[in-house]
C-alpha cells in the first residue's frame, strides 16, 4: 500500500468516528433534562363568572291530578206545586255550569244554578225573610238584576227583579197558583162575614147602652114607689087602729061595730103587707132588669170587640196573602252551590224521572293533585306555599299552591311512611286530570336575586373565615373574604366582607392539571 492510500484511509476513519460521536452525543440526556421533560405542566385555574340568581331549596315529589271530590246536587220539593216535574233535559258530563246557568228542565220549568253556602230548602215568596233570601238577593245582584236593598227580605222589588231574570232567559215567571188564589178568596169571604158580624155586635151594644143607662133610674123609681105605697098603707093601718080603738073603748058600740072595726083593721094591715111585698117585688124586678141590661151590654161589647179583632186579623191575613201573590221562586227551581263554576261529573236521574232528590253530581272546576311527602320533609311544607308543576315527557308546565298537608301519616290512601299532600292547580293551558306530574315546592328562598357562586368556589381559611379566589383585572388571583348564605342547587349566596364581588367577575372553582401528550410521545 502506498503512503497516499494509507492517509486517505485514516482520514475516512476519523470522519466516520466523528460522525458517530456526534450522533451518540445527540442521544445522551442528563437527569435534569429528563425530569424537566416528564414533569406535568403548571396547573391552570378553572374560572367561572359570579352570578346574580334567586336561590331556593326545593322539595320534589310526584302526584296525580284530579278534579275536586264529587258533590251531589239534590232538588227539594216545592209546596207551590202539587207534584214534582218530570226531567225533560239534562246536561252532559263535563259540561261547565256557571252562575245563572240552567242545570236542567223539568216539565218545561228551569232549575237554575246559583252561588250560595246554604242549600235551598223552602219556596221564596214575597214576605219571606232570612239568610237564604239574602244569598238569593246577592245572586240576583251579581247576575245584573237589582233586587233593591240587600236586606234578606223578599219584597216587591225582589219579585220584580225575579220576573226580569226569568223573562231575560225566555222563561215565564212563577205566578200565583190556583190554590193560592182560592185561599185568598176564602180569606176575603171570611173577612166580609167577620165584618158583618162585627157590625151586628156593635149595633147590639149600642142598643144595650141606653137600657144600661136607664136601669139605675128604674130601680130608684120602683124603690120610691114602694116607699110611697108603704107609707100610704101604714097611714091606712094607723087610721084603722085609731078607729078600732075608739069603737073598742066606747061601751055604747054594739058587738057588730067592734067586729067590723076588727075586720077593717086586719084588712088594712093585710093591704099594707101586700103593698110592701109588691113594692119589694117591683124593686127586685127593676134590679134584675138592671143586671140583665148590664150583662147584655157587656156581652154585646165583648162580641163587638171580638168581631172587630177577628176582622182586623183577617184583614191583615188578606193583605199578607195579597203581598205574597206576586212573582215567586219555587224551591225546586233553584240550586245553591258554594263555589262556581262547576263541571258535571255524573247524571244520577235520567230524563223521564221526577225532578226530586239527588239528580246529578258535580265537581268544582279546579284541578287538585294528590301527592305525598316523606315524614322528614312534611313539616317543612305549609298550606299556601307555591308549587311548580311539570312533566317533561308531556311538555306540561303549570303553577299551583299547597292546599293541605295531612297531620298524620297513612291518610287519604298513602302508606304509613308518608304524609298526604294536596296541591291546587292555579293555571294550566292543558288538561291534566289523570296524569302523573312532578311537583317542585320551594321551602326556602332568597326571595330575590342575590350574588351567588358555585359551592366549590368557597374555601375555608386558616382563621375559619370563608373566602373565594377572584381573578383581578391584571390576571392575578386574590382572595376575597365572604359571608356565605343560603346554599341550593350547587350554588351559595355570598356577601363580601372585605373587597368587592360583582356579577361577571371570575372566581376559581378548581385547577386543570391534565397533561396533554404530543403525537410522537411514547406512552
Amino acid at each position: 500500500m502506498s503512503r497516499s492510500t494509507s492517509l486517505i484511509a485514516i482520514l475516512a476513519f476519523a470522519t466516520v468516528a466523528a460522525v458517530g460521536g456526534w450522533v451518540a452525543g445527540s442521544r445522551i440526556q442528563s437527569p435534569a433534562d429528563v425530569a424537566a421533560r416528564t414533569a406535568p405542566p403548571a396547573p391552570s385555574p378553572i374560572l367561572v363568572p359570579v352570578e346574580e340568581r334567586v336561590l331556593s331549596s326545593d322539595i320534589v315529589t310526584r302526584g296525580t291530578a284530579r278534579f275536586g271530590l264529587p258533590q251531589p246536587i239534590s232538588i227539594a220539593p216545592s209546596n207551590l206545586k202539587p207534584n214534582p216535574g218530570m226531567i225533560t233535559r239534562q246536561p252532559l258530563r263535563n259540561d261547565q255550569l256557571g252562575e245563572g246557568a240552567v242545570l236542567l228542565t223539568a216539565s218545561g220549568r228551569p232549575v237554575f244554578v246559583l252561588q250560595g253556602q246554604a242549600p235551598a230548602y223552602r219556596d221564596l215568596v214575597p214576605g219571606t225573610s232570612g239568610g237564604d233570601v239574602l244569598q238569593f238577593e246577592q245572586a240576583l245582584k251579581r247576575l245584573g238584576f237589582d233586587p233593591g236593598p240587600i236586606d234578606g227580605r223578599y219584597d216587591q222589588q225582589t219579585a220584580a227583579a225575579v220576573a226580569k231574570w226569568y223573562r231575560a232567559g225566555g222563561w215565564q215567571p212563577f205566578e200565583p197558583t190556583p190554590e193560592q188564589l182560592a185561599s185568598l178568596r176564602a180569606l176575603e169571604r171570611d173577612l166580609a162575614e167577620a165584618r158583618k158580624l162585627g157590625l151586628a155586635a156593635a149595633n147590639a151594644a149600642a142598643a144595650a147602652d141606653p137600657a144600661l143607662d136607664s136601669a139605675p133610674l128604674a130601680v130608684e123609681s120602683e124603690r120610691a114607689k114602694a116607699k110611697h105605697a108603704n107609707a100610704a098603707a101604714e097611714a091606712d093601718v094607723e087610721a084603722s087602729i085609731a078607729e078600732h080603738a075608739l069603737i073598742a073603748l066606747d061601751p055604747r058600740q054594739p058587738a057588730t061595730a067592734r067586729a067590723a072595726a076588727d075586720a077593717k083593721l086586719r084588712l088594712a094591715q093585710a093591704a099594707a103587707e101586700k103593698i110592701k111585698l109588691e113594692g119589694e117585688r117591683a124593686v127586685q124586678v127593676a134590679e134584675r132588669d138592671a143586671r140583665v141590661a148590664a150583662e147584655q151590654f157587656k156581652a154585646a161589647k165583648v162580641e163587638a170587640e171580638s168581631a172587630a179583632a177577628r176582622s182586623k186579623r183577617l184583614a191583615a191575613d188578606v193583605d199578607l196573602m195579597r203581598e205574597t201573590l206576586g212573582v215567586q221562586v219555587p224551591v225546586d227551581e233553584i240550586v245553591f252551590i258554594p263555589l262556581l263554576p262547576v263541571r258535571v261529573e255524573e247524571i244520577t236521574a235520567p230524563v223521564g224521572q221526577p225532578a226530586r232528590g239527588p239528580v246529578l253530581s258535580v265537581t268544582d272546576n279546579r284541578l287538585v293533585i294528590d301527592s305525598s311527602l316523606p315524614l322528614d320533609a312534611a313539616p317543612l311544607v305549609k298550606p299556601g306555599m307555591a308549587a311548580a308543576i311539570d312533566e317533561q315527557a308531556l311538555g306540561i308546565k303549570a303553577t299551583g299552591r299547597v292546599a293541605s298537608v295531612a297531620s298524620t301519616p297513612g291518610t287519604h290512601g298513602v302508606d304509613g311512611f308518608h304524609i298526604y299532600l294536596e296541591v291546587r292547580v292555579e293555571h294550566t293551558p292543558a288538561r291534566l286530570e289523570g296524569f302523573s306530574l312532578r311537583l317542585t315546592i320551594p321551602i326556602q328562598s332568597t326571595g330575590g336575586a342575590v350574588t351567588a357562586v358555585p359551592l366549590s368556589a368557597v374555601s375555608l381559611a386558616a382563621d375559619g373565615t370563608s373566602r373565594v379566589q377572584v381573578q383581578s383585572r391584571d390576571g392575578t388571583l386574590e382572595y376575597v373574604v365572604v359571608e356565605p348564605g343560603l346554599a341550593a342547587n350547587g350554588f351559595v349566596e355570598v356577601t363580601p366582607v372585605h373587597g368587592t364581588l360583582k356579577p361577571g367577575q371570575l372566581v376559581v372553582i378548581g385547577y386543570d392539571s391534565a397533561q396533554k401528550k404530543s403525537g410522537n410521545e411514547q406512552p
